[in-house]
């Protein structure tokens, strides 16, 4: 019997459906909690740390794992988004107000290309914001000026992202079902992406932290070097 479970569960019929329910899984947990629309920055930043514990932790805890992450990032989260949804309410009308006018109130052609420009601010910081909310501890001012500085650091993958998340939209939009799918698989590609950029940005700290500690100590005055050697000698021997 155990031979035959083992035989079972080592099958690829079985490790291709486990995959595809563990993909669905987090799809759900993703979709429902993304239903109070203000929790989607919450959902979103719950599903990254998922895909993130399952494909990098080989962890198996889906459930676990994202409600653990959607708590912590609850008010985090519904703050950045609705900062997200009031702002771009307002650009949209701006842009909307653009092209269409207001009654009688007409603005010059040029202002079509400029009623645009305020859409950037979001543009460049929505790529990483909900993936450090879910890696990092900076608060909500520190997440979005951390997200808007990788975005300048690594501009071909803050584009790949933001063609992967805008395929996943498009393909659920199209072929609602689908919706069971792409939530996981979007995040899972962009995760391939932003991973490296964290890798990228944490050695260049951990070397500005080196390059700080070097100039600290050689700007130490020696003869205060040599009082605390010897201190230290008397505390060791003490």
């Amino acid at each position: 019997m155990k031979k035959s479970f083992e035989h079972i569960t080592n099958s690829w019929l079985y490790r291709v459906s486990k995959m595809i329910g563990d993909i669905v899984i987090m799809s759900l947990l993703f979709l429902v909690c993304c239903l109070p629309v203000v929790t989607i920055g919450a959902s979103a930043s719950a599903l990254y740390f998922t895909v993130y514990c399952k494909y990098q932790k080989r962890s198996d805890s889906l459930s676990k794992d994202f409600m653990r992450s959607f708590k912590e990032n609850l008010k985090n989260g519904i703050i950045i988004h609705m900062l997200y949804l009031i702002y771009g309410a307002v650009a949209g009308f701006n842009i909307w107000f653009a092209f269409n006018g207001l009654g009688d109130i007409k603005l010059p052609d040029w202002y079509l290309l400029v009623s645009f420009l305020p859409l950037l601010p979001v543009v460049f910081t929505l790529p990483f914001v909900y993936a450090l909310l879910a890696r990092f501890k900076n608060g909500i001012k520190g997440t979005l000026m951390n997200s808007f500085t990788l975005c300048m650091m690594s501009f071909p993958k803050f584009i790949l992202i933001l063609l992967i998340a805008a395929a996943a939209i498009a393909i659920s939009i199209f072929f609602p079902p689908s919706a069971l799918i792409t939530p996981v698989a979007a995040t899972y590609l962009i995760q391939m992406l932003t991973e490296k950029v964290f890798d990228a940005a944490m050695r260049v700290e951990k070397a500005r932290e080196e390059s700080n500690e070097e100039t600290q100590s050689e700007d130490t005055d020696p003869e205060e070097s040599d009082i605390k050697d010897d201190y230290d000698e008397v505390e060791e021997v003490g």
